[in-house]
């Protein structure tokens, strides 16, 4: 990343200190695909909903819950909401475990050296995708964050419109309150998964997996056998 902090002065190179993730296969072959010819699949919150093995998948994905307090301290309001439904995601995790390995019954594993950079690479593969995020999971006993009156948040908690129900209006407030925190909210039940999460926004809804091949994000990588 480079930036100039006037239109006078040189340009400053800042470099981000990044930890390797990795991610889980169940069958070497996923792993020589990548590897062979970049091909990964990218999965979304739909499917991880859809999973019957409750350690791969969380029916909870993206649900989120904020609150906040009238300016006389007599109400409060709650908005339950759902986000992410026009996100690519990929789990991995930030720490290989017996456990971990255990969950996804894991025979290898792609270790991305470079997560931003990957992520980076895979964008320019995915349909009509304008942004992303990235970030370790937080693992929570309560997926959901209430604002204290005084907080500068809750007077634009106000300004959200609970009798019209404006959806686009409420949706674009409730963006800026949470800043995508609930894309990484999970349940404490997770904890020992220790997962850095890469999300891709798509124009439009994202309902299934993809197949991509990106050949450009194999450099980023080595492979792991278990």
């Amino acid at each position: 990343m480079n930036y100039s902090p006037t239109s006078l002065s040189y340009n400053i190179n800042w470099k981000i200190k990044n930890d390797p993730v990795y991610r889980i296969f169940d069958n070497k072959k996923w792993l020589d695909n990548f590897f062979e010819k970049g091909e990964l699949m990218i999965s979304c919150f739909t499917n991880f909903k859809n999973y019957d093995d409750e350690m791969q998948g969380d029916k909870t994905e993206g649900n989120g819950i904020i609150g906040g307090v009238s300016e006389d301290g007599e109400h409060h309001e709650y908005v339950i909401y759902d986000s992410g439904s026009n996100a690519y995601i990929m789990s991995t995790t930030m720490e290989l475990n017996e456990k971990v390995i255990s969950d996804f019954n894991g025979v290898c594993a792609i270790k991305i050296n470079f997560p931003t950079l990957f992520g980076l690479e895979i964008s320019k593969k995915l349909p009509f995708v304008n942004s992303g995020v990235e970030g370790k999971c937080d693992y929570l006993d309560f997926k959901g964050e209430i604002l204290k009156k005084n907080d500068l948040r809750n007077k634009k908690f106000q300004e959200l419109d609970f009798k019209s129900k404006s959806y686009l209006q409420n949706q674009t407030i409730i963006k800026e309150l949470t800043r995508d925190r609930e894309l990484f909210s999970k349940d404490k039940k997770y904890e020992h998964q220790n997962e850095y999460r890469l999300a891709w926004f798509s124009k439009y809804n994202v309902e299934n997996s993809i197949v991509v091949e990106c050949p450009e994000a194999i450099g980023h990588c080595e492979k792991i056998i278990f």
